[in-house]
């Protein structure tokens, strides 16, 4: 169920084998796999061509190329969609003429016409995070009295760690994370302090660690992120004022995601970390190794960053 098709001019060759479920071994490409990576593929060189054109210096493009058959006869492809994740950096501007370029590919013209085509455009985001301060409205040796309100906040919840706590919990070897897709937080810590680490394989950052603590204000963790804190050994207490909107349901907006269960998660915990700390009187953005970062950052929460560490 083999073949072979061999490049005249460079004499590069590649193999085909039928799929497993029409005898074959499903060893190499299936012929119609070919017809679909072809318009992946088309669509990079297009882009490619029209970046050398307008003097543009592009990264790496990544295409995920999806191919549905049909159930009944004939057999035939169905639909095709491509996922296309675009290099970080690019203006928008940028993004509109690479876009506009692919409309003139040729395997699209073939194939439009006769198979369901969707494009999925995906453009890492340059994303700071954000912090929310308090305002202090009277504060004496014994009370601080502040505002800590947040705008449009329509939720609240407190969470409190009693001890060296990891929420959400590891599950045996597999490190944790909660991600919300209708919900906004804003974490401020009341008591303690409180190290968050941040996931979001949308970003070209995608991987954060913060350090908080009450002078920093709210810590905002943006919709579609991954996250889970920890505590230092004498815990800390920290208020959400969530922002939720139409379609939150508590039933799904909680439940923990394994670090294993996804290589675009696995591949944003393994980037070099973006730190956040309180030095000097403001919050610090330090991108460096941990060794720096441990000078940098204040000794009542060096033994929370080492401790966080040792569970990753």
């Amino acid at each position: 169920m083999h073949a072979e098709a061999q490049h005249e001019l460079s004499g590069e060759s590649l193999r085909t084998d039928a799929p497993l479920e029409h005898e074959g071994k499903s060893q190499n490409f299936a012929p119609t796999d070919l017809v679909a990576t072809a318009l992946g593929t088309c669509f990079i060189t297009i882009m490619g061509i029209k970046a050398k054109q307008q003097g543009w210096k592009l990264g790496e493009i990544n295409i995920e190329v999806n191919k549905i058959m049909t159930k009944s006869k004939p057999r035939k492809i169905e639909s095709i969609s491509l996922h296309i994740k675009m290099p970080p950096g690019l203006r928008s501007h940028q993004l509109r003429v690479l876009q506009k370029a692919t409309e003139d590919c040729p395997v699209l013209h073939n194939l439009k016409d006769s198979i369901k085509i969707k494009i999925i455009w995906v453009s890492k985001k340059k994303e700071s995070l954000k912090f929310f301060p308090t305002h202090v409205f009277r504060e004496t040796p014994k009370v601080t009295f502040f505002d800590a309100g947040i705008d449009k906040s329509n939720s609240s919840d407190v969470v409190i760690h009693h001890g060296d706590a990891v929420s959400p919990p590891n599950n045996g070897d597999d490190e944790m994370y909660y991600v919300h897709h209708h919900q906004i937080d804003h974490n401020l810590v009341l008591e303690g302090s409180r190290t968050f680490t941040l996931l979001n394989p949308e970003w070209d950052e995608p991987h954060h660690v913060i350090f908080l603590n009450p002078s920093m204000g709210s810590l905002q963790i943006p919709i579609n992120t991954y996250h889970r804190s920890i505590s230092g050994t004498k815990g800390s207490m920290v208020l959400n004022q969530a922002i939720r909107d139409e379609e939150f349901d508590k039933q799904k907006e909680f439940k923990p995601i394994s670090l294993r269960s996804s290589i675009d998660l696995k591949i944003a915990k393994s980037a070099d970390p973006v730190y956040w700390l309180w030095d000097e009187g403001k919050v610090k953005r330090v991108k460096s190794g941990g060794k720096h970062v441990q000078r940098k950052c204040p000794n009542k929460l060096k033994k929370n960053y080492i401790h966080s560490n040792s569970l990753n």
